[in-house]
């Protein structure tokens, strides 16, 4: 943002954001978050015994994988700046036994770690909200022990009908609030890598088809999106006028078994030298 050099403006309109979203993110509809989640640890990859971090952890769809595949004798630290992620993603790791896991408020720009402290540093979805992108990968490189891996997930293909919401909400919202970089080609994200410091830079591409119920279903889960500040913001009428119009839509894209929606990601690593 304009006359926002350290970020603090953007970051206060995420946090706001993130937090309300919190209670349902990635719990409504397909888990797509948590698909992806799986698929950048197995990318990393995450190693048992090892020390990971996971930066903007949001509900744990990275995090919990990574407390799977460290096991007992690692541990997985996730951070987040909406203290609602934190309290309700932490809440999630006691309930499910993970004592090697634990959850941070921190901001992604400034690591509250020593230097070398993990071996494996992952991010998923959060790299385009970061104001200086730059700085949080300087900071992944520093806290990295030489040798390790940073991976991050971005997003790289999204459905028509999500592109057509963005569209009808477009008067309502103000995505500059909350992106950045959008790093959605391989060769701006290897170059982010490559510029922090990192080799051996390595990027996929990937695709997965989700499958949602019925139109009230793909409904609902755009409350737990950032699409979510502009639904709000709509007078009971719109609101109904945009979801008739929505619910068009689906209806002709729909299936019998649901409504398919495509979303793809990039994946990308690098490695610290060891030397």
């Amino acid at each position: 943002m304009e006359g926002d050099p350290d970020g603090n403006a953007r970051k206060h309109s995420l946090v706001a954001a993130y937090s309300r979203l919190a209670p349902d993110y990635d719990r409504i509809g397909p888990r797509l978050f948590s698909h992806f989640g799986q698929r950048l640890v197995e990318f990393a990859p995450v190693r048992p015994g090892t020390a990971v971090l996971d930066v903007a952890a949001g509900r744990g769809a990275v995090l919990f994988p990574a407390a799977a595949r460290v096991g007992e004798q690692g541990r997985a630290i996730g951070i987040d700046l909406a203290d609602a992620m934190v309290q309700l993603t932490a809440a999630d790791l006691h309930r499910h036994g993970l004592r090697q896991a634990a959850m941070r408020r921190m901001d992604a720009e400034h690591l509250l770690f020593e230097d070398q402290s993990f071996d494996v540093v992952l991010c998923g979805f959060a790299l385009h909200h970061f104001p200086r992108p730059a700085q949080a990968l300087a900071e992944f490189f520093r806290v990295l022990r030489p040798g390790g891996t940073a991976a991050v997930t971005t997003w790289a293909e999204r459905p028509a009908l999500f592109a057509w919401l963005r569209g009808a909400l477009k008067p309502y919202e103000d995505l500059a609030r909350f992106l950045t970089t959008p790093f959605d080609t391989p060769d701006d994200l290897e170059a982010a890598l490559r510029q922090a410091g990192f080799v051996e830079v390595r990027v996929a591409r990937e695709a997965a088809d989700f499958v949602y119920a019925d139109e009230e279903e793909w409904w609902a889960s755009n409350w737990a999106f950032l699409q979510r500040e502009a639904l709000d913001r709509l007078a009971p009428a719109e609101l109904q006028q945009v979801k008739t119009a929505a619910f068009e839509q689906v209806r002709g894209v729909k299936r019998p078994d649901g409504m398919h929606q495509r979303w793809g990601a990039l994946l990308a690593a690098g490695t610290k030298a060891r030397h």
